[in-house]
């Protein structure tokens, strides 16, 4: 349940969003409808190449989880089933990565975040190991989402793109509550359109001393750079 109010939420009408600094021990979920734009974004901010089969671990000790590292993975081993049929495989692999990628060093996590059970199992386990969580929301419109869908050559079929399109409205909706709308005891949340999430420069961890103010600056960062600002927490 989410406890106090939040100070400030970022959300899609911020101008300069250039960057964002979050303590070291947090999940990172970068949530949106497929489609949206979230391993063009995780591709683009840390170096991924598209085609692993398994989660990155940057140079800076950050980890990075794609859904469709797990569907690699197990492609060979089920190339001759139809993929509706190990769908449910593929998540499940994706939870067990993310589990075992929280080991006191930053996590960065691809999640469509439109199904409450996983964000609610996402908070548990942030929970248990002492993680925060901080939401990144690319808000893309049904029509935008379709579009992308097409770029990357793989389509979710009409009825789950309405039924991701229906409960990403009402998400969004209900996170001008506060972060912890999307995922109890979310410390923060940053919602881009499409086009701001392509002008996000950076993403970059430090230690946080005040966990109820402002994340901590970079001495490097840009200028331009934005400062994300928590919740309050009881």
């Amino acid at each position: 349940m989410f406890q106090g109010l939040a100070r400030y939420v970022p959300t899609m009408n911020d101008a300069m969003v250039r960057g964002a600094v979050y303590p070291r021990r947090s999940l990172i979920l970068v949530a949106g409808v497929p489609g949206a734009g979230k391993s063009t974004l995780l591709r683009r901010l840390f170096g991924l190449h598209g085609d692993e089969e398994r989660p990155v671990l940057t140079a800076d000790g950050v980890r990075v989880i794609d859904s469709l590292q797990s569907r690699y993975q197990l492609g060979p081993l089920l190339a001759r089933v139809p993929y509706p049929l190990w769908r449910w495989v593929v998540h499940v692999l994706h939870l067990a990565q993310v589990a075992a990628a929280l080991r006191g060093g930053p996590v960065v996590v691809h999640e469509c975040g439109t199904r409450r059970p996983i964000r609610v199992l996402l908070a548990l386990l942030c929970l248990l190991r002492r993680y925060e969580v901080h939401v990144l929301m690319i808000d893309a419109t049904p029509q935008e989402a379709r579009s992308g869908q097409n770029a990357r050559g793989r389509r979710v079929t009409e009825r789950s793109h309405r039924a991701h399109s229906r409960r990403w409205r009402r998400l969004r909706a209900a996170t001008r509550n506060g972060p912890a709308a999307f995922a109890p005891g979310a410390r923060s949340l940053l919602a881009l359109d499409r086009r701001r999430a392509r002008e996000l420069a950076w993403i970059r961890f430090g230690p946080c001393t005040n966990t109820r103010g402002p994340l901590p600056t970079a001495m490097e960062s840009p200028p331009t750079q934005f400062e994300l600002v928590m919740s309050d927490t009881q």
